[in-house]
Protein backbone atom coordinates (compact mmCIF):
# COMPACT_ATOMS: atom_id res chain seq x y z
CA UNK A 1 0.00 0.00 0.00
CA UNK A 2 1.41 3.53 -0.78
CA UNK A 3 0.26 6.00 1.26
CA UNK A 4 1.20 9.56 0.25
CA UNK A 5 1.07 11.65 3.99
CA UNK A 6 1.71 14.94 2.79
CA UNK A 7 -1.60 16.64 0.49
CA UNK A 8 -3.16 19.82 0.13
CA UNK A 9 -6.90 20.80 -0.48
CA UNK A 10 -6.15 25.15 -0.84
CA UNK A 11 -8.74 26.69 -3.05
CA UNK A 12 -6.19 29.57 -4.34
CA UNK A 13 -8.75 32.44 -5.21
CA UNK A 14 -10.76 32.47 -2.13
CA UNK A 15 -7.88 31.05 0.45
CA UNK A 16 -4.73 32.80 -0.26
CA UNK A 17 -4.26 35.89 0.44
CA UNK A 18 -2.95 38.89 -2.27
CA UNK A 19 0.08 39.17 -0.76
CA UNK A 20 0.70 35.66 -0.02
CA UNK A 21 0.01 34.77 -4.16
CA UNK A 22 2.78 38.12 -4.47
CA UNK A 23 5.38 35.48 -2.69
CA UNK A 24 4.50 32.52 -4.58
CA UNK A 25 4.63 34.23 -7.82
CA UNK A 26 8.08 35.68 -6.77
CA UNK A 27 9.12 31.91 -6.18
CA UNK A 28 7.09 29.14 -7.57
CA UNK A 29 4.95 28.00 -10.02
CA UNK A 30 1.85 29.92 -9.58
CA UNK A 31 0.16 27.65 -11.91
CA UNK A 32 1.04 24.59 -9.63
CA UNK A 33 -1.15 26.29 -6.54
CA UNK A 34 -4.29 26.59 -9.13
CA UNK A 35 -5.14 22.94 -9.12
CA UNK A 36 -8.37 21.98 -8.96
CA UNK A 37 -10.30 19.31 -6.90
CA UNK A 38 -10.48 17.19 -9.87
CA UNK A 39 -7.08 17.86 -9.92
CA UNK A 40 -6.39 16.28 -7.21
CA UNK A 41 -8.58 13.48 -7.33
CA UNK A 42 -6.18 12.57 -10.28
CA UNK A 43 -2.56 13.87 -9.27
CA UNK A 44 -2.82 12.02 -5.87
CA UNK A 45 -4.61 8.76 -7.68
CA UNK A 46 -1.46 6.70 -7.57
CA UNK A 47 -1.64 6.84 -3.67
CA UNK A 48 -3.42 3.95 -2.09
CA UNK A 49 -4.67 6.43 0.73
CA UNK A 50 -3.90 10.34 1.00
CA UNK A 51 -3.91 12.52 3.90
CA UNK A 52 -5.32 15.57 3.28
CA UNK A 53 -5.12 19.26 4.85
CA UNK A 54 -4.94 22.93 4.32
CA UNK A 55 -3.43 26.13 5.68
CA UNK A 56 -4.45 27.92 8.39
CA UNK A 57 -1.96 30.95 8.68
CA UNK A 58 -3.08 34.62 8.93
CA UNK A 59 0.53 35.72 9.40
CA UNK A 60 1.37 34.76 5.66
CA UNK A 61 -2.13 34.73 4.37
CA UNK A 62 -3.18 31.17 4.35
CA UNK A 63 -6.61 31.12 4.89
CA UNK A 64 -7.97 26.97 4.34
CA UNK A 65 -11.32 25.78 5.84
CA UNK A 66 -11.11 22.65 7.83
CA UNK A 67 -14.70 22.17 7.16
CA UNK A 68 -14.36 22.34 3.44
CA UNK A 69 -11.68 20.07 3.76
CA UNK A 70 -13.47 17.79 5.69
CA UNK A 71 -16.37 17.73 3.31
CA UNK A 72 -13.57 16.49 0.30
CA UNK A 73 -12.13 13.86 2.15
CA UNK A 74 -16.15 12.74 3.30
CA UNK A 75 -16.60 12.30 -0.33
CA UNK A 76 -13.83 9.22 -0.35
CA UNK A 77 -13.38 7.58 3.26
CA UNK A 78 -11.55 4.66 2.31
CA UNK A 79 -8.90 6.85 0.39
CA UNK A 80 -8.78 10.47 2.49
CA UNK A 81 -7.91 10.90 5.70
CA UNK A 82 -8.58 14.25 7.25
CA UNK A 83 -5.69 16.28 8.87
CA UNK A 84 -7.19 20.04 10.36
CA UNK A 85 -4.77 22.89 10.70
CA UNK A 86 -5.27 25.08 13.22
CA UNK A 87 -3.54 28.51 13.83
CA UNK A 88 -2.89 29.56 17.06
CA UNK A 89 -3.69 33.62 15.83
CA UNK A 90 -6.92 32.78 15.48
CA UNK A 91 -8.95 33.72 18.86
CA UNK A 92 -10.72 30.36 19.33
CA UNK A 93 -8.07 28.22 18.29
CA UNK A 94 -8.38 26.05 21.04
CA UNK A 95 -12.15 25.56 20.65
CA UNK A 96 -11.77 24.72 16.66
CA UNK A 97 -9.11 22.02 17.99
CA UNK A 98 -11.85 20.85 19.91
CA UNK A 99 -13.69 20.88 17.24
CA UNK A 100 -12.06 19.73 14.26
CA UNK A 101 -10.94 16.78 16.96
CA UNK A 102 -14.74 15.57 18.18
CA UNK A 103 -17.23 16.78 15.28
CA UNK A 104 -14.76 16.42 12.42
CA UNK A 105 -12.78 13.33 13.74
CA UNK A 106 -9.19 14.98 12.74
CA UNK A 107 -6.72 12.60 12.58
CA UNK A 108 -3.85 14.63 12.36
CA UNK A 109 -3.37 18.50 13.36
CA UNK A 110 -1.04 20.37 10.91
CA UNK A 111 0.87 23.44 12.35
CA UNK A 112 3.65 25.80 10.43
CA UNK A 113 5.04 28.01 12.96
CA UNK A 114 7.10 29.99 9.14
CA UNK A 115 3.50 30.49 7.98
CA UNK A 116 1.95 31.18 11.43
CA UNK A 117 4.50 33.65 12.69
CA UNK A 118 4.88 31.66 16.26
CA UNK A 119 7.89 30.61 18.02
CA UNK A 120 7.58 26.78 18.33
CA UNK A 121 7.85 27.02 22.10
CA UNK A 122 4.93 29.62 22.29
CA UNK A 123 2.64 29.49 24.90
CA UNK A 124 -0.19 29.06 22.89
CA UNK A 125 1.64 26.53 20.70
CA UNK A 126 2.13 24.48 24.20
CA UNK A 127 -2.03 24.51 24.64
CA UNK A 128 -2.19 22.62 21.26
CA UNK A 129 1.03 19.97 22.16
CA UNK A 130 -0.79 19.46 25.62
CA UNK A 131 -4.09 18.70 24.11
CA UNK A 132 -3.16 16.44 21.43
CA UNK A 133 -0.63 14.39 23.58
CA UNK A 134 -3.41 13.87 25.63
CA UNK A 135 -5.97 12.86 22.73
CA UNK A 136 -2.91 10.98 20.91
CA UNK A 137 -3.41 13.14 18.18
CA UNK A 138 0.09 13.35 16.00
CA UNK A 139 0.84 16.72 14.43
CA UNK A 140 2.37 17.22 11.52
CA UNK A 141 4.36 20.31 11.46
CA UNK A 142 6.55 22.26 8.55
CA UNK A 143 9.76 23.14 9.98
CA UNK A 144 11.67 23.97 6.26
CA UNK A 145 12.24 26.53 4.40
CA UNK A 146 9.38 28.46 2.23
CA UNK A 147 8.27 30.66 -0.01
CA UNK A 148 6.27 33.00 2.30
CA UNK A 149 7.74 36.55 3.31
CA UNK A 150 7.88 38.03 6.59
CA UNK A 151 8.23 35.39 9.64
CA UNK A 152 11.73 34.43 10.31
CA UNK A 153 13.20 31.00 8.77
CA UNK A 154 14.49 30.17 12.74
CA UNK A 155 11.09 29.30 13.72
CA UNK A 156 11.66 26.28 10.87
CA UNK A 157 14.67 24.77 12.50
CA UNK A 158 13.85 21.10 13.54
CA UNK A 159 15.86 20.86 16.83
CA UNK A 160 13.20 23.10 17.94
CA UNK A 161 10.50 20.80 17.89
CA UNK A 162 13.40 18.34 19.41
CA UNK A 163 13.08 20.16 22.42
CA UNK A 164 9.07 19.85 22.50
CA UNK A 165 9.52 16.05 22.17
CA UNK A 166 11.31 16.25 25.41
CA UNK A 167 9.18 18.01 26.78
CA UNK A 168 5.77 15.88 25.78
CA UNK A 169 7.63 12.60 25.59
CA UNK A 170 4.47 11.29 24.11
CA UNK A 171 3.26 13.55 21.45
CA UNK A 172 3.67 12.07 18.27
CA UNK A 173 5.67 14.73 15.64
CA UNK A 174 5.68 14.91 12.10
CA UNK A 175 8.76 16.80 10.23
CA UNK A 176 7.29 18.01 7.27
CA UNK A 177 9.98 18.34 4.19
CA UNK A 178 12.57 16.28 6.64
CA UNK A 179 13.13 20.02 7.71
CA UNK A 180 15.35 21.00 4.91
CA UNK A 181 17.66 22.73 4.22
CA UNK A 182 18.74 21.54 7.39
CA UNK A 183 18.38 17.84 6.90
CA UNK A 184 21.04 16.77 9.08
CA UNK A 185 19.32 18.63 12.02
CA UNK A 186 16.04 16.39 11.37
CA UNK A 187 17.41 12.91 10.95
CA UNK A 188 19.58 13.42 14.25
CA UNK A 189 16.51 14.83 16.11
CA UNK A 190 14.27 11.70 14.80
CA UNK A 191 16.64 9.37 15.38
CA UNK A 192 16.97 10.72 18.88
CA UNK A 193 13.44 11.24 19.72
CA UNK A 194 11.26 7.66 19.55
CA UNK A 195 8.22 9.58 18.29
CA UNK A 196 9.45 12.26 16.10
CA UNK A 197 9.60 11.63 12.55
CA UNK A 198 9.89 13.38 9.13
CA UNK A 199 8.55 12.87 5.47
CA UNK A 200 9.87 13.19 2.32
CA UNK A 201 7.74 15.87 0.52
CA UNK A 202 9.10 18.84 -1.55
CA UNK A 203 12.06 17.58 -1.84
CA UNK A 204 12.83 15.06 -4.65
CA UNK A 205 13.06 18.04 -7.11
CA UNK A 206 16.37 19.28 -5.82
CA UNK A 207 18.42 16.15 -7.05
CA UNK A 208 21.35 16.55 -5.09
CA UNK A 209 20.17 17.60 -1.26
CA UNK A 210 18.00 15.23 -2.18
CA UNK A 211 20.62 12.20 -2.60
CA UNK A 212 22.94 13.84 0.54
CA UNK A 213 19.82 13.49 2.74
CA UNK A 214 19.07 9.70 1.82
CA UNK A 215 22.44 8.72 2.02
CA UNK A 216 21.96 10.45 5.63
CA UNK A 217 19.59 8.38 6.49
CA UNK A 218 21.25 5.47 5.64
CA UNK A 219 24.10 6.34 7.44
CA UNK A 220 22.40 7.02 10.52
CA UNK A 221 20.12 4.20 10.14
CA UNK A 222 16.96 6.20 10.80
CA UNK A 223 15.32 5.44 7.33
CA UNK A 224 12.68 4.27 9.27
CA UNK A 225 11.59 7.26 10.98
CA UNK A 226 10.51 8.26 7.30
CA UNK A 227 7.61 8.72 5.32
CA UNK A 228 6.58 9.01 1.77
CA UNK A 229 4.50 12.27 0.77
CA UNK A 230 4.34 14.51 -1.83
CA UNK A 231 3.62 18.14 -0.90
CA UNK A 232 0.45 18.05 -3.70
CA UNK A 233 0.12 20.27 -5.49
CA UNK A 234 3.71 21.32 -5.25
CA UNK A 235 4.44 17.73 -6.59
CA UNK A 236 2.45 15.27 -8.03
CA UNK A 237 2.17 11.61 -6.33
CA UNK A 238 3.79 9.90 -9.03
CA UNK A 239 6.50 11.98 -9.67
CA UNK A 240 7.44 12.25 -6.35
CA UNK A 241 7.37 8.33 -6.69
CA UNK A 242 9.91 8.70 -9.55
CA UNK A 243 11.79 11.53 -8.02
CA UNK A 244 12.63 8.97 -4.82
CA UNK A 245 13.45 5.92 -7.34
CA UNK A 246 15.65 7.77 -9.30
CA UNK A 247 17.28 9.53 -6.86
CA UNK A 248 20.75 7.66 -7.68
CA UNK A 249 20.61 8.60 -11.56
CA UNK A 250 22.85 11.33 -10.77
CA UNK A 251 25.67 9.02 -9.63
CA UNK A 252 26.47 7.85 -13.29
CA UNK A 253 30.51 8.24 -13.29
CA UNK A 254 31.24 8.89 -10.25
CA UNK A 255 32.54 7.09 -7.24
CA UNK A 256 29.41 8.17 -4.73
CA UNK A 257 27.70 5.58 -3.26
CA UNK A 258 23.99 4.86 -4.45
CA UNK A 259 20.78 5.05 -1.90
CA UNK A 260 20.19 1.31 -1.19
CA UNK A 261 16.64 -0.02 -2.82
CA UNK A 262 15.60 -1.09 0.48
CA UNK A 263 15.81 2.46 1.64
CA UNK A 264 13.65 3.36 -1.25
CA UNK A 265 11.02 1.11 -1.05
CA UNK A 266 10.97 0.87 2.85
CA UNK A 267 9.77 4.71 2.63
CA UNK A 268 7.15 4.26 -0.06
CA UNK A 269 5.22 1.51 1.30
CA UNK A 270 6.07 2.28 4.89
CA UNK A 271 2.44 2.62 6.44
CA UNK A 272 2.02 6.02 8.75
CA UNK A 273 -1.57 4.80 10.10
CA UNK A 274 -0.29 1.68 11.48
CA UNK A 275 3.17 3.49 12.72
CA UNK A 276 1.14 6.55 14.35
CA UNK A 277 -1.60 3.80 15.90
CA UNK A 278 -4.58 6.09 14.27
CA UNK A 279 -6.74 3.29 14.15
CA UNK A 280 -6.57 2.86 18.21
Amino acid sequence: MIIDMHTHLIDYETEVSDRLKSDIRRCVNEELWKRSQEDFIRDTSIADKAFVFGIRAKATGFLSCNDRVAAFTKTNPSRYIFVASIDPLDGDFMDQLEDVHLRLNAKMIKLGPIYQGIHPHDGRYRLIYTYCQRHNLPIITHMATTFASGVPLEYARPALMEQICCEYPNLKVILAHMGHPWEGEAIASIRKQPNMYADISALHYRPFQFYQSMRLLEEYGADKKVFFGSDYPAATTADTLTGLRNVNALLAGTALPPVSKELIEGIIYRNPIEVLELNN
